[in-house]
């Protein structure tokens, strides 16, 4: 693959504040994937000694 460099910040600029589910997910699901990221990312904080 030889992509130009316009290329590749023209896909940067367009996904930039999209929002990450986009519509397509749920509420109730979005909110029970971010508690489990939350608790996921608190564990992960204690096993490194933080």
């Amino acid at each position: 693959m030889n992509e130009s460099p316009t290329y590749g910040k023209t896909i940067l600029r367009a996904l930039q504040g999209k929002h990450v589910y986009g519509g397509t997910v749920p509420a109730a699901t979005v909110a029970k994937r971010r508690a489990a990221n939350r608790a996921a990312r608190r564990s992960r904080a204690i096993n490194r000694g933080r």
